[in-house]
């Protein structure tokens, strides 16, 4: 498959529930085609939307594999700062902190009035309603990043 048929076939997945199907594939592309932010991405929110400490702590670790790879990709960082967001504070104090460092790294790459800060502030807006478990309340799932993909 191609690079977009991997990211529209997450998508499409991830818009039915049907996060371990996404992993596989995000996993797939990866292994296919290598290296890919917007897969590291799918694979991140697929394990984020379980919505459980295990599949948290690997949702951190796709993001983190995708940033080694492409530092500056803002849809990652993104996605990786909603994660931190909504984080627990006391029982994740790590993962919690580094919410300060994210923005501070988006910022920079997304300057206030940018189109890239309007995307950014857009996607973080939804951080904390239910976003990452794919639960938007009626609302379509705006991207994670600024994209137009997760």
């Amino acid at each position: 498959m191609t690079h977009d048929e991997y990211a529209d076939r997450c998508e499409e997945l991830f818009a039915v529930g049907g996060f371990p199907q996404v992993r596989k594939v995000a996993e797939a592309g990866l292994e296919e085609l290598g290296p890919d932010p917007v897969l590291y991405r799918w694979l991140g929110l697929a394990h984020a939307a379980e919505d459980e400490d295990d599949h948290d702590a690997e949702a951190e670790k796709s993001y983190e594999a995708g940033l080694s790879q492409s530092p500056d990709d803002l849809g990652l960082l993104v996605c990786y700062l909603e994660l931190c967001l909504r984080a627990d504070g006391w029982t994740y104090p790590g993962r919690s902190g580094r919410a300060v460092v994210l923005k501070e790294r988006i910022a920079v790459l997304a300057p206030a009035g940018s189109p890239e800060a309007a995307r950014v502030e857009d996607a973080l807006g939804w951080a904390g309603q239910g976003v990452v478990t794919g639960r938007t309340y009626g609302r379509e799932r705006p991207p994670c990043g600024p994209t137009g993909r997760p």
